[in-house]
């Protein structure tokens, strides 16, 4: 066992759960019912209160805020939550605030994600794994992000959106609907431009997956069929499988609407 390594400017709560090996920089404050995993390290002025569980092998960055009460004027300070998973980057100045009695109550950050500087994720925002979201990315309140989605700089999301699987926000485009997976979204109110194959080929996907995600994407976005036409289309020319099935479950649990196709 190694005990946690914490400096001597620090506060960190008596009820706090500090696992092996953590490291607390200068002027960082831990509060009451706190949760870090082993091989954490938090660096300097850094605030981490409410009800708030991270994992193991996490790196914090300095001034960054996490379960700090939601910026929602509904919500009282009421015993929310916020779960992080394993070995995230969080960089400088990050924002991640708990989740409301409004909504889920509880903000979900997953594992091996980059967390870059001044990204905000607001009150019940969920988030899956391996995904990079560069600077100044923030998301509005009950935003979900699947795993391996990329955002460019500058780039917001309105609150209730959702991004897919392996979809890409490019820099300064403002999200109003939802992204779908594999989909390259760009604008000031965002649209489809095509697939993100270069995430695609970075994540493993063959050249055979890769022609019938540009196959689907074509059905959907660019025979100007309406969505339930759109999604006979593809149920009956894609064959069944995770790329087929994952498109599909995404559309039709959409609520408010689909990106359209960028001109």
């Amino acid at each position: 066992m190694v005990e946690p390594l914490i400096h001597a400017t620090a506060i960190i709560d008596s009820k706090a759960e500090l696992g092996n090996n953590v490291a607390i920089g200068p002027y960082t404050i831990i509060g009451p019912g706190v949760v870090i995993g082993d091989d954490t390290c938090v660096e300097n002025h850094v605030t981490i209160k409410g009800d708030t569980v991270i994992g193991h092998g996490n790196s914090i960055g300095p001034y960054t805020s996490i379960g700090l009460s939601a910026q929602d004027k509904h919500h009282r300070n009421e015993p929310t939550k916020v779960i992080i998973g394993d070995e995230n980057d969080i960089r400088e100045y990050v924002s991640i605030n708990r989740g409301t009695l409004g909504g889920t109550g509880l903000t979900k950050i997953g594992s091996h994600n980059q967390l870059f500087i001044s990204t905000h994720f607001a009150h019940d925002t969920r988030v899956g794994d391996h995904c990079m979201f560069a600077n100044g990315t923030t998301l509005g309140g009950h935003v979900e992000i699947g795993s391996y989605v990329v955002t460019g700089g500058l780039s917001a999301m309105h609150q209730f959106c959702r991004v897919g699987d392996y979809a890409m926000v490019a820099g300064t485009t403002a999200i109003y609907q939802d992204v779908p997976p594999y989909v390259l979204s760009s604008g000031s109110r965002a649209a489809a431009y095509g697939i993100n194959k270069i995430g695609l080929q970075r994540n493993g996907f063959t050249a055979e997956d890769i022609v019938q995600v540009q196959h689907l994407y074509d059905l959907f976005f660019s025979r100007g069929l309406i969505p339930k036409k759109s999604r006979d289309m593809i149920e009956t020319e894609i064959p069944p499988g995770k790329i087929r099935e994952r498109f599909l479950e995404f559309i039709k649990n959409s609520k408010r609407g689909l990106i359209s196709k960028g001109s």
